[in-house]
């Protein structure tokens, strides 16, 4: 049976080391042989010219080099086909130590510490137990999932947002667009790790944050993205730290 050609279509570094990795189970191939190549069944990509693959019509699959696929979804002629991403342990592991010590230093008054230290001052503020903080999580996917899951073994009330429905024991889960607005309304700090793509591209606007539950003892509404700078508008960030709206 024919196992079809791979394209290698890489930007941003020099493909050598993929295509001896490659090359030594299938043909590979670095441009198509027209706008149709039949020959090609899979393509290996990072950051593509737009179209290429829009011809392709033997194309199984699209495999990401790198963890991210926004690139991917940036091509306006993205074929209809399973994209397959790169998930690194040491990636989930230092995402995961990220977002919980952002959430740990907002639950634990790290910026008011922070503040009185070169002051020589000490007021210690009433703390609240992890249980009365809701950490909301937008994005259940394979990083939001292992965050969650040490979030909720630390005792904070977990929630998750996502764009189809993804049960995870533990965690209130919402999905889709009727279930943004109530997830947001029981969510004290708000943990953004979805893809960039056309449909989340500035999707933390001040619509959006202003919806956040803000009586929480923390001073009000936490944004911590863990994403892509594009999944936020930055002047309405502004806006609802100037206002208020955000801690």
């Amino acid at each position: 049976m024919e196992k079809g050609k791979i394209l290698l279509a890489v930007t941003a570094f020099h493909p050598q080391r993929w295509h001896q990795l490659l090359a030594a189970e299938r043909e590979v191939v670095l441009e198509p042989a027209g706008a149709n190549d039949p020959s090609i069944a899979y393509a290996v990509v990072w950051k593509h010219k737009p179209n290429l693959l829009s011809g392709l019509p033997n194309l199984r699959a699209i495999f990401s080099v790198g963890a991210g696929v926004d690139h991917i979804f940036a091509d306006p002629g993205l074929p209809d086909v399973p994209i397959v991403r790169v998930v690194a342990d040491n990636l989930t592991q230092y995402m995961t130590e990220y977002v919980v010590w952002r959430v740990l230093d907002h639950h634990r008054h790290g910026m008011l510490y922070r503040a009185q230290q070169p002051k020589k001052t000490w007021h210690e503020p009433p703390q609240r137990p992890a249980g009365d903080i809701s950490v909301g999580i937008m994005g259940l996917g394979h990083l939001g999932r292992a965050a969650a899951s040490v979030l909720l073994s630390l005792g904070f009330a977990v929630n998750g947002w996502s764009r189809t429905d993804r049960p995870m024991k533990g965690v209130s889960t919402y999905a889709g667009e009727a279930g943004l607005i109530p997830f947001l309304n029981a969510t004290d700090i708000l943990v953004v790790l979805l893809p960039l793509t056309p449909q989340t591209q500035g999707i933390v606007n001040y619509g959006l944050l202003k919806e956040l539950r803000r009586r929480n003892g923390l001073g009000g509404a936490v944004l911590i993205n863990a994403g892509r700078g594009r999944l936020q508008k930055d002047a309405d960030i502004m806006r609802a730290l100037d206002d208020g709206t955000l801690k």
